[in-house]
């Protein structure tokens, strides 16, 4: 068994006889959100002689009904690399931002085309962040997508600031949480809360966070 609840915290957690070959999920079975905000507490610990744990919170996404995979927008996580520490990723674009980038991403002549406009934190803070993690400490993330506009912020530090101008780009689907493929790992969520936000009829906003939340949903 993958998941568990252990401790009060939903626990994903492979081990080296029961390592995955493929990402594993848990996902939401609350539907499709748009507009949103998460916040959630996380650690991750790498039980292996390599360092590497990787994880994250997928939104906006799609089950895949052959292979049963999540794939879509990923709130990344990982014990090995600093850059990916609350990037965001995406399973047909690969990396859109890395941690501490602010981008905008578009489709030019039918390719997707990242363009990285300016930073959202310091080299200093990136490291700081990196340093809990690996610590194992517990650590916050929270996700807030509004139409086009989506971010990233990992204890309170803006990680990842994207403009999503793709017109391919999903604008709803659903949340899960992930263990990925790889050597045994342990990550761990809890006091997850999602805000469903308004749907937007004007240019996203660059203001933090909305005053008027129509409903709470706790996991």
């Amino acid at each position: 068994m993958i998941w568990s609840v252990q401790d009060g915290a939903i626990t994903g957690r492979t081990t080296v006889q029961n390592e995955v070959k493929e990402n594993a999920f848990l996902v939401w079975q609350g539907g499709a959100v748009a507009n949103f905000e998460l916040r959630a507490s996380f650690r991750l610990v790498a039980n292996n002689d390599k360092n590497f744990a990787n994880s994250g919170i997928y939104y906006r996404s799609r089950v895949d009904a052959l292979s049963k995979q999540v794939l879509g927008y990923q709130g990344d996580m990982d014990a090995s690399l600093p850059e990916y520490l609350g990037a965001l990723y995406e399973d047909d674009r690969g990396t859109i931002a890395k941690c501490g980038q602010r981008v905008r991403a578009l489709r030019s002549n039918g390719k997707p085309k990242i363009e990285v406009t300016g930073t959202t934190t310091s080299a200093a803070d990136t490291s700081r962040l990196f340093s809990e993690l690996v610590a194992g400490h517990w650590l916050t993330y929270v996700i807030i997508a509004e139409g086009n506009h989506i971010r990233h912020y990992v204890n309170g530090i803006p990680t990842a600031d994207v403009t999503d101008e793709d017109d391919t780009a999903a604008r709803s689907g659903v949340i899960a949480l992930q263990v990925h493929h790889g050597p045994a790992m342990m990550v761990q969520f809890k006091s997850i809360q999602i805000k469903v936000l308004p749907r937007q009829t004007e240019p996203p906003r660059r203001s933090p966070v909305p005053k008027n939340w129509p409903r709470v949903v706790e996991l």
